[in-house]
């Protein structure tokens, strides 16, 4: 199944070596998901110190100092560098703690952190490019996920690595080859482009102004359409992040969703995929592929809403709640927007599982039928949303975040780590199944804890001092 074009796509190139050995399958399985969550650390590291600050004016105080014009950036990327080395060391002596090859190993590592650290110095020019921060995540977010389509694509065309998958510094790791053919040139590769994207963002940072990006700001729009309302406002400021989660979840649904026919395919001359669809039928399987995307989702979520505090301590939000609109209406519309935007992903995420299985399987009743299924997951949604308006209320941000942690660890590690039943069931997103098979009181409790949260959040954002 790994080698189907759709799996290639979500895991790494197949060497025809040691296909099934446990360190080469998990280095084939695991590198792509871990450089990408790496990457996003350092992005938003690199963008928090430096560009976010000068938004806040925090680096002004910096900058007042005996300090160089680039002392900030560099010290955002060594910091960058330095927690990629102690993840990288923690992973190494983790994985050899298990039994596998230290060398191949600490490769591997080396490889995942490599690329993170390149694309925070991606995130470092972006900072210098844009003046603001959003726009300069948003970039090298971008970036990223162009840089994963791209080896995703090459590796599709030649399974080993064609000549697109260098175009692309995930390759790079991949093509290390730890647990196959080791090989330590292409990290040397990583190395050397990260400290070029790093002169890079010292040269620009060198010739612009403070506060102002190298490329000009479009300005104000006189003719665009008015807001209307604090929910559309909340809805206008959530736009460009829904549509790159959307993208990306459906492109991820609508591959996880075409590898259904290989599983089945599978089943034929495998006794353990037979029994295990025996018994849960291909629903067992859209439920697993479902509950991850929706894990996905719950990030976007709390990120919506938290979003009212970021603001906070920015002094973004001082110029609405100056006017006539209260912080409960504040807070409850960032929720009511959140809500709108996960109810969008995950009917995006199930059309897409639904059209890729549907293809895949010719079985065109599956592409409404997921995508009901992926609306299934709304309630889970207005649970997040409810710890996340806690979170603001608090203002403990990280709350919020610990609560995504807890859906994701719970799914994926849950079973394997052998967590009592009523851990795991303390998910909204793992009680949520395809079909349905959640009773409508037990529906009704979800929302009604998710709405009793975000009114308790709400009223104690009310009470307390702003940020």
């Amino acid at each position: 199944m790994m080698k189907a074009p759709a799996a290639i796509m979500l895991s790494g190139p197949m060497f025809g070596v040691r296909e099934t050995d446990l360190g080469a399958m998990t280095a084939n399985e695991l590198m792509l998901t871990m450089i990408v969550a790496t990457s996003i650390l350092s992005i938003l590291t690199v963008v928090r110190h430096t560009r976010a600050d000068e938004e806040r004016g925090a680096a002004e105080l910096v900058l007042s100092s005996v300090v160089g014009r680039q002392a900030r950036t560099f010290a955002a990327l060594v910091l960058v560098a330095g927690v990629n080395a102690v993840l990288a060391l923690t992973m190494t002596i983790a994985m050899a703690a298990a039994g596998f090859s230290v060398v191949d190993t600490a490769a591997m590592c080396l490889g995942i952190t490599g690329v993170a650290t390149v694309f925070g110095t991606v995130a470092a020019v972006a900072a210098q490019l844009w003046r603001q921060s959003r726009a300069a995540t948003g970039a090298a977010m971008g970036v990223l996920a162009v840089a994963v389509l791209v080896r995703g694509i090459g590796d599709v065309i030649v399974h080993s690595g064609s000549a697109l998958s260098w175009f692309s510094p995930i390759a790079w790791a991949q093509q290390m080859r730890p647990f196959v053919d080791l090989r330590w040139w292409p990290f040397a590769l990583l190395v050397l482009l990260a400290a070029v994207l790093a002169a890079a963002a010292a040269v620009l940072e060198s010739h612009r102004q403070y506060d102002a990006g190298v490329l000009p700001a479009t300005g104000d729009r006189p003719n665009a359409r008015p807001i209307k309302g604090v929910f559309g406002l909340h809805l206008v400021l959530q736009r460009g992040q829904l549509i790159g989660w959307g993208a990306g979840l459906f492109l991820a649904a609508l591959a996880t969703g075409s590898l259904a026919r290989s599983m089945l395919e599978i089943a034929v001359d495998n006794e353990l995929v037979q029994r295990m669809l025996g018994e849960q039928g291909t629903d067992g399987m859209y439920t697993a592929l479902m509950q991850m995307l929706a894990a996905a989702a719950t990030a976007y979520v709390v990120a919506a809403v938290v979003r009212v505090y970021s603001d906070e301590e920015s002094g973004l939000g001082e110029p609405v709640l100056a006017g006539a609109v209260s912080r409960w209406r504040w807070l409850l519309s960032a929720v009511g927007a959140a809500l709108v935007g996960a109810a969008v992903l995950m009917l995006l995420a199930g059309f897409g599982m639904g059209l890729g299985a549907g293809i895949a399987l010719g079985e065109p009743r599956d592409i409404w039928r997921l995508t009901l299924a992926g609306a299934a997951f709304l309630p889970a949604m207005v649970v997040m949303a409810g710890v996340g308006a806690v979170a603001v209320a608090t203002k403990a941000p990280w709350i919020a975040w610990l609560a995504v942690a807890f859906v994701i660890v719970s799914l994926y590690l849950g079973p394997i780590l052998q967590f009592p039943q009523w851990v795991i069931g303390a998910s909204p997103i793992g009680r949520t199944s395809v079909p349905l098979d959640l009773s409508p009181a037990e529906l009704g409790v979800m929302v009604v804890t998710g709405a009793v949260l975000a009114v308790a959040g709400a009223a104690g954002y009310r009470r307390r001092d702003a940020a």
